[in-house]
This record gives C-alpha cells, structure tokens and sequence, in this order.
C-alpha cells in the first residue's frame, strides 16, 4: 500500500456498520483524500510546565517592543525577535478550579466543580496533527519529562505519552524488532483481534439499554481509531526510515543520569529537534514536569518538588528557589530555540517554519490563580508570525503598578483584567497557521492581531 497515494484514505463518512446503530468516525489522519497536501512543513511545538511561576519576579512591567526581560526570562534576550511574551490569558472555563489545569491546556474543556465528572474534549494540537500529519510518519508525538500527555483525542480520550527517551528514539528511527515483515504479521494479528471485537459486540447489542449501546459505541469509535492507526502503519512500512549521521543513534541511546536535569531535559529538546528536521512528525507534545510532585532540580542544589515550592507561603527563600527553577526551565527552552535557529532550511531556519508555546495552565500556584497564565509564543515567521514585543493583557487596563507587589499579582492572577484574553485565542491563531481550516476554537473570540504578520 502506497503512502502517498488516495487508495488508503478513509472518507470522512465512513461509518461502524452493525450493532443495529451506525457510529460517525471523527476526523483522523487519514481522512485526508479530498484535502490538498501541505506543500511544505508547518511544525508545533507545545510545551507545559506545572503549577505556574513565581509572578512576583516573573512579570514583565511594560508592554510593546520596548520592554525588558525580567531575571527568570533573562535568556531569551538572543531571542528577542523570535517570542513573544504574553500576559492576561485565561481559559475562562478553567477559573477557580485547580486541578485538571494540565488536562485542559491545549482543550479548553469545561473544568466541573466540586469534584465532578471531568470530560475532554479533542486538543488542539491533534487538530493539526489531522492536516499536518497526513505527510510524516508519526502525525504527532507525544512526550513527557515527566507526567502524562498533553495530547487529548477527538472523543476526548488522553492519548499516552512516551517519558523514554531511547524508546522514543526506537520507534522513529529503528522501527520495531524482527524486520517488515514480522510487524507486518503483528499488524494482521491485530487486525484479527480488532474484527473478533466487533463481531462479539454486535451479538450483544441488541441485549443492551440505551445508555449501554451510548457507551458501547464510544467504546467501538476508539476501537475503529485503533484499526485506522493499524493500517497507517502498515503502510509506512515500505517507506525507508531517515539515515542519520555516525553517532546520533548513541547519544540517544546511552544511559542518563536524571539527577543531571538540565542534561536529561536537553537530551529530550534535541530529541525534539531530530523529530522534525527529518520531518518523522510536524506535532509534538511535551510535558516538563509533574503537576504532582516533579520538577526537582538537585544539579542546581534544588531538591524540592515545584508543587511544594509553588506553594510557598510567602516564604522569602522558598520564593528565590521558585524563581532559580523558573529561570533554569526558561534557560533549557532558550536552548531548544538555539538548536532549532541553528539549523539551515529553504527560505530561513527550523525555527521559522516550527511555532512553539511554552506555558501552563496555572499563573500563581501558592494562590491557585489561574489567570494571567505564563506564554511565552515563539517561531513561526514562515507560517505567517511576527514577534519582538510583549502582548499584555493586564497593563492597558489596570494601570501602573509595582510587580513586587503581591496583593496586585493575586488580583491579576486571580482575575482576568480582559476578560476576553483567552488562551483559546492564542490556540485558534496557531491553529490558523498550520492551515487547519476553522474560525473558532473552544471558547476563542478571534485571533490575536498582535502576532500575525
């Protein structure tokens, strides 16, 4: 089966027959034989960090091109052309509730109060995955330093994420053991399971209410998603995997020490940049910490959590190790945006055609405020993105105050100043730019002008 051929694409239509019900598939990878190719690549990047910073030192005072970095943002100054720092975003859905602020980043999902059932709904980046994935291997990549995924299906099922970084490495570069043609048998077994499955269901669901035939189709929806996943593979399997240069497959093979975090976080970043120079995916997710109890950073002498940290009482010493760990993740990001601008392409660099969001779900995490989250938006100026200044939300509005002032930093962080600055905004414009064809996203009222060439 060719890849790059129409004959395995699956219409949009395409429906679960049987079961006395007929299940509409959502959009996948694969359904993309009436949708142009993209011509050239068009590459996201999303990365997460738990529990927010420390906004008494974080926060940019001045708006517009003529700002300063303060001391945790420090290293992005080689990168001033290239981001863009945000303040005042918001997901509106997620406001006064603390937890799930992780699984809603890139959803936008209605976070339920008082311990409620929680539903995702599909994240953006498997919304660009569908456009940009039809043309790599991989359509998105899902990683974790620590933690779980980012990345959230169509039926809002989380979809697993790989915290291995010679695993990883294995499966884009090396492919799975035995040769083609044993994965292939593998791949036919499966598929013999997958039909063994829907013909069990179909002799029972005729026995079943209507909630339980509700379930079951959820059930075979995510069934049917696994057996169109088993026939991409499939086909890629006569494609030639990339060469790489003598020596790459070693450094990403060789043992680590996770007690050197900033060496263990770069091995991933560099990870991050094979991926898509030899454009195996277009998608990538990455979680840096744990919302939990990760994030400790014993190469720099800190060997607390940063959810302990976070919650620092006002506690003078705790704050400082709060900034250090703010200002080492900005530092191992700064590096990530180094190796992807050091790297030559038609018409610019592997940053220009790469968009990134470095951010979280949280702003202030010893208040849980959830509002005037830290993003930082970078790259992206050959899919239409313009940098140099600092988008704020919160200044224009409130008015001159001093960022060591707490009370204000709760009130901000608290509240949204605009309630219309939505981080569903900036999700929409990323979207936009890897040409996935939509107006909205989530709760998003418009694009954000200010990065838009």
């Amino acid at each position: 089966m060719n890849i790059q051929s129409n004959k395995w694409h699956v219409s949009r239509r395409h429906m679960l027959r049987g079961l006395g019900a007929s299940i509409a598939l959502p959009m996948l990878d694969c359904m993309a034989a009436t949708r142009s190719q993209p011509k050239k690549p068009k590459r996201s990047v999303f990365l997460y960090i738990p529990n927010g910073v420390n906004t008494l030192t974080w926060q940019i005072e001045k708006a517009g091109a003529d700002y300063e970095f303060t001391s945790p943002l420090k290293s992005l100054e080689r990168h001033r052309k290239e981001v863009s720092p945000i303040s005042g975003l918001h997901h509106p859905m997620v406001l006064g509730k603390h937890h799930n602020c992780d699984k809603v980043w890139l959803t936008g999902a209605d976070v339920p109060g008082n311990g409620g059932a929680f539903r995702n709904s599909i994240s953006a980046d498997q919304l660009m995955a569908e456009v940009q994935g039809v043309s790599t291997r991989f359509p998105s990549l899902e990683m974790a330093i620590e933690g779980h995924s980012l990345a959230w299906s169509r039926d809002g099922i989380q979809l697993p994420a790989e915290r291995n970084v010679k695993s990883i490495f294995e499966r884009m570069f090396v492919g799975e053991k035995g040769g083609k043609e044993a994965v292939r048998r593998r791949l036919n077994r499966r598929g013999s399971i997958l039909d063994a499955v829907l013909d069990d269901a179909q002799r029972v669901n005729r026995k079943l209410g209507t909630e339980d035939q509700s379930k079951l189709d959820e059930y075979l929806t995510a069934v049917r998603q696994v057996e169109v996943r088993t026939e991409r593979a499939d086909a890629w399997l006569d494609v030639p995997r990339p060469e790489l240069a003598p020596g790459e497959a070693s450094k990403f093979s060789r043992k680590m020490d996770q007690n050197q975090v900033q060496d263990y976080h770069r091995l991933f970043y560099d990870l991050m940049v094979l991926a898509l120079r030899t454009d195996m995916t277009r998608v990538i997710t990455c979680m840096i910490c744990s919302e939990s109890n990760g994030g400790a950073i014993p190469d720099i002498g800190i060997s607390q959590a940063r959810h302990g940290l976070s919650h620092h009482n006002g506690d003078p010493e705790q704050l400082r190790r709060l900034t250090q760990t703010d200002a080492f993740l900005i530092e191992q990001f700064s590096y990530f945006l180094d190796q992807l601008k050091g790297l030559k392409e038609e018409g610019g660099t592997l940053l220009d055609t790469t968009q990134v969001l470095w951010g979280s779900g949280m702003a202030y995490g010893h208040s849980h405020g959830n509002a005037n989250l830290p993003t930082i938006y970078a790259g992206g100026k050959n899919l239409g993105v313009k940098h140099g200044q600092h988008v704020d939300f919160n200044l224009p509005t409130i008015g001159k105050y001093t960022v060591t002032d707490a009370n204000a930093h709760y009130k901000i962080c608290g509240r949204p100043v605009d309630a219309g600055a939505r981080l569903s905004n900036l999700l929409l414009t990323m979207l936009q730019r890897v040409d996935v064809e939509t107006e909205a996203f989530q709760d998003s009222l418009g694009v954000i002008s200010e990065v838009v060439a």
